[in-house]
């Protein structure tokens, strides 16, 4: 009886390790597989940020096993996962907080211009307030320069996206350019082969009149 109980924390112990959360990266959106390999069927697109529940992660393949919130269950390339939400969650969750503390302080400069009209409390209430109010304002502050820099990485992310995209199709004209080129020197080779061809063929055709003709002049002498 000991032992099965024992074998079921264990059990349980194991699950919950393997279990941890996920996000996907800044990516696009990343292809979720019904196998490790490019040749399964892929099940869904998964957009950036996207958080994911890991059940199980094959390192040798590359390939973590993870489930969404909505209940679909698949595989996604490990490269595409990180522990920490994306630049843009960040971006948003300090957002809310900025939004949720700017609610609050302007709950505090309510209440503190309560106390001043004498409604509510003492001097004390009041001098503890104005710290709160100063602590919040701190921290506030220090949300909103977060913030900035969430966008400003965002940013450069999406400038230095738009850098890659613009080298790939130079890339893709100057694969076509190589291509055309090379066609066209195959194509002049054709021709010179051809003209060669046909040169040697002229002469077989005009060297033996040439040699008829010469013996029949000196015949004639």
């Amino acid at each position: 009886m000991r032992y099965r109980i024992f074998s079921v924390l264990c059990l349980l112990a194991s699950t919950a390790a393997a279990e941890q959360r996920a996000y996907v990266t800044d990516k696009l959106e990343v292809q979720m597989r019904s196998g490790q390999s490019l040749q399964h069927k892929i099940i869904k697109m998964v957009p950036s940020g996207t958080a994911v529940t890991v059940l199980e992660d094959d390192g040798a393949a590359g390939y973590t096993r993870v489930a969404l919130d909505s209940g679909d269950e698949g595989w996604i390339l490990s490269r595409y996962l990180t522990t920490q939400p994306v630049a843009r969650v960040q971006m948003e969750d300090a957002i809310r907080k900025a939004a949720e503390l700017t609610e609050a302080n302007k709950k505090l400069k309510d209440d503190l211009a309560a106390l001043h009209s004498g409604k509510q409390a003492s001097d004390k209430s009041a001098q503890e307030s104005s710290e709160e109010t100063t602590r919040l304002n701190t921290e506030l502050i220090a949300i909103r320069q977060a913030s900035a820099n969430a966008i400003q990485i965002q940013a450069e992310r999406d400038q230095l996206q738009e850098t890659v995209i613009n080298l790939q199709r130079d890339l893709e004209g100057l694969k076509r350019a190589k291509h055309a080129q090379e066609a066209d020197i195959r194509q002049n080779w054709f021709m010179i082969g051809a003209g060669v061809l046909f040169g040697g063929m002229l002469l077989g055709l005009i060297l033996p009149r040439l040699g008829w003709r010469k013996r029949s002049s000196w015949d004639s002498f």
